[in-house]
């Protein structure tokens, strides 16, 4: 039996809609994933996920693909220097934050083996799955959240409050906050261990469908915070 599926196909923004259809809500469960991931979700307090999802190569490159060895040993002279690449995506203040966050995180992976471990603990190892229907349902923090916040700052973290964490546990998976009207929720509640797909690249081009017409705005629309007037296209596939 066939099944509706609405897939957001934003002109000016395909990698936004590649993070949304292929890593959102996703189980990750890779250290230099998770690193990345939860340094992103920092960024948005300086820029919002479009255009952090524009220069995720820079943020690869300047981060060393986020191997959390590499990054705590930058020199931050050199790297904080105003002609550095990495002056471009944050502030100062924002760069130095994933630096220390880096030589955190090694202590963490060195008491619990993994970072992937630290984080997943608070959870049971299971992901939250929210069940809304309403964007103005999902919360911007939770008491995992807050718990996880706390842990984190204690141990010496910078910028990961609550609001930052929770938008980093909807990015990993460890939150499934897809609305039950987009067809991603269901499949990521399917979805037990999984390896998150790189939303950039050549995924970034929306899939070729068979049959195309434009629909009304689905839930996945809000999923990931988009303001419906700048979806170009929403397409029904059967």
């Amino acid at each position: 039996m066939s099944r509706n599926r609405y897939i957001l196909l934003l002109a000016s923004d395909p990698c936004y809609a590649a993070f949304h259809d292929k890593e959102w809500g996703v189980p990750v469960h890779d250290d230099k994933k998770l690193f990345e991931m939860l340094t992103l979700s920092g960024a948005l307090a300086e820029m919002a996920w479009p255009a952090i999802l524009s220069k995720r190569d820079t943020f690869r490159e300047v981060f060393m693909d986020f191997d959390p060895l590499l990054v705590a040993k930058l020199n931050e002279k050199k790297f904080l220097a105003p002609s550095s690449p990495a002056s471009s995506l944050l502030s100062e203040y924002r760069l130095r934050i994933i630096i220390e966050n880096a030589r955190e995180l090694l202590k963490v992976i060195e008491e619990f083996g993994s970072f992937d471990s630290y984080c997943w603990s608070f959870l049971g190892n299971k992901p939250m799955v929210g069940r809304y229907r309403h964007m103005r349902e999902v919360p911007l923090r939770t008491a995992k959240a807050d718990a996880i916040s706390q842990d984190l700052m204690r141990r010496g973290f910078l910028g990961v409050g609550p609001t930052v964490v929770y938008a980093f546990m909807q990015a990993v998976g460890m939150a499934n906050d897809h609305l039950v009207t987009c067809y991603r929720f269901e499949e990521c509640c399917d979805i037990k261990d999984a390896a998150a797909t790189d939303g950039y690249g050549d995924s970034c081009k929306p899939a070729a469908v068979s049959e195309q017409e434009v629909s009304m705005l689905c839930g996945l629309v809000q999923c990931v915070g988009l303001e419906p007037s700048r979806a170009a296209t929403v397409i029904s596939i059967s």
